[in-house]
């Protein structure tokens, strides 16, 4: 059993792979913000197995509080899985400074701010982290997306600095069938959506690997 931090835990691949995660018996902190009726049915169901935190991602000192909430538990935690993320869909002449701040905030720095409080305990478990990423970084450009797209881009750069120090890789998927997306359902069925079992499979996969640096891209 392992006990693994989930941000994002109530979205559409968070809740997915939270209810994963439980039912192989490791015990999960379920981290969300806005939308709790997920989380909170599914602690039910586990609740000798999880606990559910309220976190607001764009705040620094929100972010240190549910750390200190953990160590105060004396909870030692294993994996860091930084799934939580938004995006800004609009031209280039609607972004501004704005746009781009609320995207990085969650997607980016929120990353970086986990894994410099959690990575020195995680390491001492020889336990993992795993950004949850896009292969929008890598080769899939949009102007819609400029945003998301560096953001994700920014979070792999941190995967790559902080694998010399600690065990973090990287998956980089292509589209989820989330409701990130907004994409109307007569469309979804010509878009070849990465299933969700085969993201929370590679997923899994990054928790256990001996591997640090690694970009994977899932498509």
């Amino acid at each position: 059993m392992k006990t693994i931090l989930l941000t994002g835990a109530s979205g559409g691949l968070g809740i997915k792979l939270a209810t994963q995660l439980l039912y192989d018996g490791n015990f999960v902190i379920l981290v969300y913000n806005n939308n709790n009726s997920n989380v909170n049915e599914l602690h039910e169901l586990y609740k000798d197995n999880s606990l559910v935190y309220k976190c607001d991602l764009t705040s620094e000192e929100e972010i240190i509080n549910l750390y200190n909430q953990i160590k105060e538990k004396n909870i030692s935690i294993d994996c860091l899985i930084n799934n939580a993320a938004i995006d800004h869909k609009s031209s280039i002449e609607e972004k501004n400074q704005e746009t781009f701040r609320k995207v990085l905030d969650i997607n980016t720095i929120a990353p970086f701010l986990l894994i410099k409080l959690f990575g020195k305990d995680i390491e001492s478990n020889d336990g993992t982290i795993v950004n949850i990423s896009s292969d929008n970084a890598i080769d899939m450009y949009d102007e819609e997306t400029l945003e998301y797209d560096v953001s994700k881009a920014g979070l792999n750069m941190i995967t790559n600095i902080f694998s010399k120090k600690y065990k973090v890789n990287s998956i980089c998927f292509g589209w989820l069938d989330t409701k990130m997306n907004d994409i109307p359902e007569d469309i979804k069925p010509m878009i070849d959506f990465v299933p969700f079992d085969k993201a929370i499979e590679e997923i899994i996969k990054l928790i256990d690997t001996k591997k640090s640096g690694d970009c994977i891209i899932v498509r």
